[in-house]
């Protein structure tokens, strides 16, 4: 068993650059390329974001640093489709129930 003590920030290097060359991998199956500020905004927000991520398992623990991102990140985007994209909500007694459960 081998500890291995690699930066956060290093890490997180790895998993952006596997993701931003991996991504490149739909235009195989004739998906156009598309640049939009979104995606600029997405970016800037995943890497520091997912960096932290890394720094939460290494103090909290996997399970309660997913946990709690995962809930975040849901509610996060559920608030940006709603406000600022303008997406429709089927049933808003649901969509309150969810909210409610995930807090």
């Amino acid at each position: 068993n081998v500890n291995v003590d690699v930066n956060f920030f290093v890490m997180q290097s790895y998993k952006t650059m596997v993701c931003f060359l991996t991504s490149w991998l739909v235009i195989f199956l004739g998906e156009p390329v598309r640049f939009t500020p979104w995606g600029i905004v997405s970016g800037l927000f995943w890497v520091p974001g997912a960096a932290c991520g890394i720094y939460a398992i290494r103090n909290a623990g996997i399970a309660v640093a997913v946990g709690t991102w995962s809930s975040i990140q849901v509610v996060v985007s559920c608030v940006f489709g709603i406000i600022i994209f303008q997406e429709a909500v089927k049933d808003k007694a649901q969509t309150m129930c969810a909210f409610m459960t995930l807090m």
